[in-house]
């Protein structure tokens, strides 16, 4: 080695001797195909020991002892400079020339023979489509544009609009990074598998010819702080990688501290490996008082560049000459160790074009165990996948370190900027607006270390963020309004930036919105199968882009990716807003330096601190209040957020489990699965904090079997809340419903039918029905509705009916409106409101003159209906009809009559006023002949036996404040308030049930009805006790009992038309005299309703639901075409098999007190019996419900645990709606 020594030092300062010639063709390397090469970062660490071997790599610049340039071929002046700029090219007389064989053959192709385009094959990197990365990004925008669809279509009925709107459009704005990060999947660079790197001579030692020097390669290293040591391996590093032919290098140390130790160290350096390193430092900084550096690492760079390398060049010495394009530079960070082949790859690259400014490399980590790496310290994503995504389709990326630059470039971009503390971002957005190309040679050439400690890790990020933030909010640099870049590099380079900002937004979201739904049970969304399908379309898409990966060993690092941002959210957050602030108050926001290392902060310094460590360590309750390797966070907040994030999500999840085994099973029998998903999120959400509670507790070899326990799990989770998406009950869409209900009443018209329908299976029918008026006239009675499953046609029903749809029509339009029934629901009130035009035949005049006033009350004779069974259209049975007049008085039948054309004329004045006035006149007509008899139907038709009638006056003060609501005349009302009066005092006793609302008794509505014509408290209060009684009542006794399943019955023998009244009732009562808690009464009735439509496990209504009542008694539905089969007893009646025909819409009896129903076709069993009346309230239920757009998500709001917990406290049952707020 000495002589070796010997020979080095006059290589550079002169001296020597023919022999000299012979020892240099044996120095320092092995030849080229003989060099050691590893792919094992653990195996890349570059030794050290080779003193003497870089005589081929010749130095210029100075140092204390002098400045010497080494060059090869000659001595001339002329010829030095060629070899690019140095401090002391003037001393050009001083060189030392080597004689060499410019014949002597390279192992591979000479560069200068790729002047010409390089083929695909030949060029080092490929830049090539991904059609597995284009699949998954095509994949993820279906999926991601079809999930938006759906969330703001159909899941934004919540009651909460604003609250809805607000996570989605957070959701909006965090699928974009994803996005981002697809498109980067769509095309990539990849290394080309048959590139070795430029050639080198075949003689180790071999020197370019002056004349023909391909690279001038500078060397800066650029530090501050760091150890003499650390630097001390990155210097080595660079001397001892292996330079190509024609190639030269100059090492710089750039010390911005100022160091004795460091100048000392090169002094030693150059003296043992006879090199010229040179040492860099004392450049101006900021006095006291002035304004701080934004980055002083690019003032340190820019120093030695215009002060050292190129003072003599332009554009620092203006007319002097241009800075070659063969000088190049290269950047290692203090800690980074190149490896043997980092020049031999780098500058292959380089040398394909000149307009190639800048090959990057990855930065590989020695101190990083990819299994435990949960800061995602390693960046294997950004290495692997975005950067060869990035650099395929044209972006320039700069990562600060482990990267060549063409000097020139430089030089013409204003040497590294200095206006951001992310140089390298910045500088790589300049070259591409100066037109320069890039190349990204994913190959590990160089090594270091990352930061440990919890704080350093969030200082290198706030800094990361904070550079790319300086850029994006100065109006001067931002990339968006750079018109030198295209639409596309803007938003590429915007792209980089906005990540940060949709992290800082999407990670505290998705830890508080299952936190508010479980504690607080206010929710953003309706869960339904369309959004179960757009979830898991879009859950599947965004894990295929977000985990694409070519190595099943980058799974984990990919999923420590998602970790990192969890963790790490607050620290962008923080250093976002201090950009913002800082560009508010003018402040510089200024380049803090990362140490690598930190003792007691999850390493120790050495092998002795360690056993003290061990044979002394903290006490128990030491460790808990301050963790052994969390170490010095300077009083930042950082770990306290995430302390606090774990917690939050730990509430989530126990409060969520407490929930579920404190009520696991809604009253209908389904399990709360909206509960389940909640819990998922929540423990999905807890990982990220538990792995760094784990991490700064303990990292020895279980923290790794927690990473991949945590990493399996995080997967589970997920999958969990995807699969409870599709177990939660989809909810009912109630406007089509509500159409599937008036289907109900086209299926029993009677008569002449439209030609268009939706029970194509009705035909025409009962066409010759009429009957004798006394004057002997023949009067038609065509039209109208069959009361039930026969061919009854009822007055006091129909007018009924009419009257509930005409109320419900008047009170809820916007319900008929919003789902498309406001002609099917004026046509629906027409038919029967025209029948009784016809049954009302109080004007009626013949060639005699004027007929005695008759109200038709019957058409069909009852015993005679009841023994045939077959078609109605092929009927041929008598039906006779039956009429009230003033000798056979039928007071409340009449009046019944008049309430309802008038009802109907309120309805529907705004769609025909013209046949809102016939009824209107026919209202009053008949009302005035109700007034002028007395006595009740029943004792005078047949059909009161079915449905009787003990009281009169009720149903006159119902047709009076009808007939008020219709002309606002007080005589009206006045009237209303009179019959109100006597019907209270003498027919009390009308109903066994005083809090049953239906035909017979309509008190219920009257308190109402005249509660919102006078305001009178008194019907108000009325009216408060009977929705208080339907719905405070939990027991199984009482004139209100609920079944165990939920349903609200009236006793003693109320069905489901007794319950679906009250909901009606309730729905219009709760708008303007309960309170205020609308939502509460409102969701009490859908709660109903959803009973009836199958929450229970079987829908109550024909057509309707999976389990719906097929075998109704019902003559038309039952009969099969006279094609097909006759329809008899036998084949209609006794069969087994469902009805031939689907009567949709029509509401059975229902079940008994302990939920039990038989579906069978039992004219006698009322159980399952439709009718007019069992309907009338469902359907007008229905146009409340979806006139208010109330659903279950609306009604869960507001029940969670708080609402719980407040119930429990003041012993109330839950009720659905009840809100903690408004009080329970």
């Amino acid at each position: 080695m000495p002589s070796n020594t010997g020979l080095a030092s006059r290589i550079m300062h002169g001296g020597l001797t023919s022999a000299d010639h012979k020892a240099a063709d044996d120095l320092v390397v092995a030849p080229w195909p003989h060099l050691s090469y590893s792919t094992s970062p653990r195996h890349r660490k570059l030794s050290t020991t080779i003193k003497a071997h870089d005589h081929d790599k010749l130095s210029s610049g100075g140092s204390e002892a002098g400045s010497h340039i080494a060059a090869i071929g000659g001595a001339s002046k002329d010829k030095a400079s060629k070899l690019g700029p140095g401090r002391d090219n003037k001393k050009a007389d001083n060189l030392i020339v080597l004689s060499s064989q410019d014949s002597e053959a390279v192992e591979f192709a000479e560069p200068d023979k790729r002047k010409t385009k390089l083929l695909m094959k030949d060029r080092p990197i490929i830049k090539q489509w991904n059609p597995v990365g284009l699949l998954f990004c095509l994949f993820y925008c279906a999926a991601a544009l079809y999930y938006f669809v759906i969330r703001a279509t159909k899941t934004l009925n919540i009651g909460f609009t604003a609250y809805g709107v607000l996570v989605l459009i957070i959701e909006i704005i965090s699928s974009t990074a994803t996005f981002g990060y697809a498109i980067l999947l769509v095309k990539c660079t990849r290394p080309n598998p048959n590139a070795k790197g430029l050639a080198v001579y075949k003689t180790p030692g071999k020197l370019p010819d002056v004349n023909d020097v391909r690279f001038h390669v500078r060397v800066l290293i650029p530090c501050y702080t760091e150890s003499v040591e650390l630097v001390q391996k990155t210097v080595e590093g660079a001397l001892n990688a292996v330079l190509p032919a024609k190639t030269l290098r100059t090492v710089y140390l750039c010390d911005d501290s100022n160091s004795p130790d460091k100048a000392a160290m090169i002094r030693r350096l150059n003296k043992e490996m006879g090199t010229e390193v040179v040492y860099v430092s004392g450049r101006p900084k900021p006095k006291e008082g002035q304004p701080k550096e934004t980055n002083p690492k690019s003032n340190n760079l820019n120093n030695c560049l215009k002060n050292e390398i190129y003072k003599e060049y332009e554009p620092i010495t203006p007319g002097g000459p241009k800075i070659p394009a063969h000088e190049v530079m290269v950047v290692f960070d203090a800690d980074m160790v190149a490896d043997k082949l980092f020049f031999v790859k780098t500058l292959e690259i380089m040398a394909m074009d000149e307009q190639y400014a800048l090959c990057l490399t990855p930065q590989g980590f020695d101190n990083v165990d990819p299994a435990t790496d949960m800061w995602n310290r390693s960046n294997k994503p950004f290495w692997e996948y975005m950067l060869p995504g990035t650099d395929a389709l044209g972006y320039i990326a700069c990562t600060g370190t482990n990267f060549v630059l063409r000097c020139s470039a430089l030089a013409e971009c204003g040497w590294f900027p200095t206006f951001s503390i992310t140089e390298d971002y910045t500088l790589g957005m300049l070259l591409k607006a100066k037109g320069y190309k890039a190349g990204y040679l994913n190959e590990e050439l160089a090594f270091g270390e990352s930061p440990i400690g919890v704080r350093n890790i969030c200082r290198q990020r706030s800094r990361w963020c904070k550079g790319q933030m300086q850029v994006l909010f100065s109006w001067e640099h931002t990339p968006l309004f750079d018109t030198s870049l295209t639409l596309g590099m803007r938003l590429l380079y915007t792209s980089v930036t906005w990540s940060y900002i949709t992290n800082t937004i999407a990670v505290p979201v998705n830890v508080l919105v299952p936190f508010i739904a479980l504690v607080f049970g206010v929710y953003p969304l309706v869960l339904n199968r369309d959004f179960a399908l757009a979830a898991t379309l879009y859950y599947c898409s965004s894990s295929l882009v977000t985990m694409y990966c070519t190595d099943r060993k980058h799974l984990k690092p990919l999923w420590f990716t998602i970790v990192s941002c969890h963790l790490l959210w607050f620290t962008f957050t923080k250093a976002t807003y201090n950009v913002i602030k800082s560009k508010i108050t003018g402040k510089v926001t200024t380049f803090k330096t990362t140490t690598k290392q930190e003792k007691n902060d999850g390493q120790q310094s050495s092998d002795s601190s360690s056993k003290q460590q061990q044979n002394k360590g903290p006490g128990f309750f030491s460790k808990i209040i301050k963790p052994q390797n969390l170490g010095n966070m300077e009083g930042k907040l950082d770990h306290y957020i995430i302390f606090l994030s774990f917690l939050i999500s730990f509430i989530t999840a126990v409060v969520g489990v407490y929930q579920m085994i404190d009520r696991p099973y809604t009253a209908q029998g389904d399990f709360r699965w909206f509960l389940a998903l909640s819990i998922f999120w929540s423990i999905y959400n807890m990982i990220p904090p538990a792995l760094f509670i784990f991490y700064i507790y303990d990292m020895d070899h279980l923290f790794g079997d927690f990473c991949s326990f945590c990493f399996v799990l995080s997967f589970l989770m997920a999958v969990g809340g995807i699969i409870c998406t599709w177990l939660v009950p989809d909810d009912y869409n109630l406007g089509q419903v509500l159409n599937v209900s008036l289907q109900f009443y086209e299926a029993q018209k009677s008569g002449k039918l439209p030609r268009i329908s939706n029970t194509p299976w009705r035909g025409n029918s009962a066409v010759w029905d009429s009957i004798i008026l006394p004057s002997g006239k023949n009067y038609s009675l065509v039209g109208g509705w069959y009361d039930d499953g026969g061919m009854l046609k009822l007055s006091y029903t129909t007018a009924f009916t009419v009257s509930m749809l005409s109320w419900a029509y008047s009170e809820f339009k916007n319900g008929y409106v919003s789902s498309g029934n406001v002609e099917f629901g004026a046509n629906t009130i027409r038919w029967g409101a025209d029948y009784l035009l016809k049954v009302a035949a109080t004007n009626v005049t013949s060639s005699a003159g004027a007929v005695t006033p008759v109200y038709i009350a019957q058409v069909g004779d009852i015993t005679k209906d009841r023994a045939y069974w077959g078609m109605p259209e092929k009927s041929t049975i008598a039906r006779p009809a039956s009429f009230l007049s003033l000798a056979k008085p039928g007071t409340d039948n009449m009046a019944m009559g008049a309430a309802a054309l008038a009802a109907a004329a309120v309805a529907i004045q705004d769609d025909s006023l013209t046949v809102s006035s016939q009824y209107l006149q026919k209202a009053i007509g008949l009302y005035e002949f109700a007034q002028k008899t007395k006595g009740l139907y029943s004792k005078y038709i047949e059909s009161g036996k079915l449905y009787p009638s003990v009281s009169m006056y009720d149903d006159l003060s119902y047709a009076a404040v009808w007939l008020y609501k219709a002309t606002g005349d007080e005589h009206y009302l006045n009237e209303a308030v009179a019959y109100y009066q006597k019907t209270i005092s003498s027919e009390g006793h009308v109903s066994a049930n005083p809090f049953l609302f239906n035909y017979e008794n309509v008190v219920p509505a009257l308190n109402l009805l005249l509660y919102q014509a006078t305001k009178d408290p008194v019907y108000k209060t009325s009216v408060q006790q009977f929705v208080q009684q339907w719905m405070s009542t939990t027991g199984s006794s009482g004139d209100i009992m609920y079944t165990k399943k939920g349903l609200a019955k009236a006793q003693p023998d109320g069905n489901l038309q007794h319950t679906a009244n009250a909901a009606f009732y309730v729905m219009v009562a709760a708008k303007e005299l309960m309170g205020g808690k609308y939502m509460l009464y409102a969701c009490w009735a859908r709660t109903q309703i959803g009973y009836m439509l199958g929450d229970a496990g079987k829908s109550y209504v024909t057509g309707y639901g999976a389990m719906q009542p097929r075998k109704t008694p019902h003559k038309a539905a039952s009969c099969p075409p006279p094609d097909v089969a006759d329809c008899t007893w036998e084949s209609a009646y006794y069969t087994t098999d469902p009805n031939y025909h689907t009567l949709r819409g029509g509401l059975v009896g229902g079940p008994d007190n302990d939920d039990y129903w038989v579906d069978d076709r039992d004219q006698n069993n009322p159980a399952n019996t439709v009718s007019l009346v069992n309907t009338a309230g469902f359907s007008a239920t229905l146009a409340g419900l979806v006139d208010n757009d109330i659903n279950m998500a609306k009604c869960q709001q507001g029940n969670g645990f708080i609402q719980n917990i407040m119930l429990k406290v003041k012993k109330q049952p839950d009720a659905t709606g009840q809100r903690w707020w408004e009080g329970v």
